[in-house]
């Protein structure tokens, strides 16, 4: 079963369903500047961290939010890590929290962190495509080296981003991300299924992998297109991440793979459709 230090569901579903404080509130929706060398470091190499994207005034009430919606969700699982299937053990997941927790939303829908993938991908408007939290538990294990994008049915996947955001330390050994750095091109793709049978793609043995590990409130951005993983969280404590998927408005649904053309993201769309549905709206 999981359980989160000070955390009851009761308490859980409260913390969910109140307001979030004005001060945090207003710290969302203002604008964090990014530098012309961070936006370079994006585009050259697929991925960016950027220290304090929440800084510690504010991350422990997002952090008990995250938390508590994450809890609601997987608190009724009793297996145990080993009970688990591989996927699974990977980590704990969490999609689509904003539509279901007001709490969450409020951080889902952040200009801050949006304004952040606005100027990375240098955009009039960027759309929310998802939301995920993923805790790795203790004793968990690695996430395969995947794309993002060969999951989704985007035709322009070079305009998708993701912001991962540490709630706690993530050094290596708790599981931090790992990038293959210059992978966000399109002439790389290839589909891993890390669902039921991961294989890592023979040209990232040629390539450098680089451990990305973060602060609290620190986060990194990467490519739709960037190729990653994670290590398996050697502590005896949680690994708390949330993230938040955008994609730029205008790009365009792409259904022919039949494997994720059902996108809920995607509800009602026929191909080449743009994307603009109840779940995808703009943020900035």
């Amino acid at each position: 079963m999981i359980k989160i230090e000070g955390l009851t569901e009761a308490t859980a579903l409260t913390i969910l369903n109140s307001e979030i404080s004005s001060s945090v509130r207003k710290y969302l929706n203002q604008i964090l500047p990014i530098s012309d060398e961070q936006i370079d470091f994006y585009h050259h190499n697929g991925f960016v961290k950027i220290e304090n994207v929440v800084e510690q005034e504010f991350l422990p009430e997002l952090k008990r939010i995250v938390e508590a919606a994450v809890l609601i969700r997987k608190g009724k699982d009793e297996r145990d890590l080993k009970e688990k299937s591989q996927y699974e053990q990977s980590f704990l997941q969490c999609g689509y929290l904003c539509w279901d927790f007001p709490a969450v939303k409020e951080i889902v829908f952040a200009k801050r962190f949006a304004g952040i993938v606005k100027a990375l991908m240098k955009a009039e408007h960027i759309r929310l495509w998802h939301d995920q939290a993923l805790f790795k538990e203790p004793g968990g294990r690695i996430t395969d080296a995947h794309q993002d994008c060969s999951y989704w049915p985007i035709r322009e996947p070079q305009f998708s981003s993701t912001m991962w955001l540490a709630l706690v330390d993530v050094p290596i050994e708790k599981g931090c991300l790992y990038f293959y750095p210059k992978t966000n091109d399109p002439n790389l793709k290839e589909y891993v299924d890390i669902f039921k049978n991961p294989h890592q793609p023979k040209f990232l043995n040629e390539k450098e992998k680089v451990f990305v590990p973060l602060k609290a409130g620190d986060a990194t951005f990467h490519s739709g297109l960037t190729f990653h993983g994670a290590g398996e969280n050697k502590t005896n404590d949680m690994r708390e991440a949330m993230t938040v998927i955008y994609i730029k408005d205008g790009v365009t649904f792409d259904s022919s793979d039949e494997r994720n053309k059902t996108h809920t993201s995607c509800i009602g769309l026929n191909n080449g459709d743009i994307i603009n549905t109840k779940y995808t709206p703009i943020l900035i």
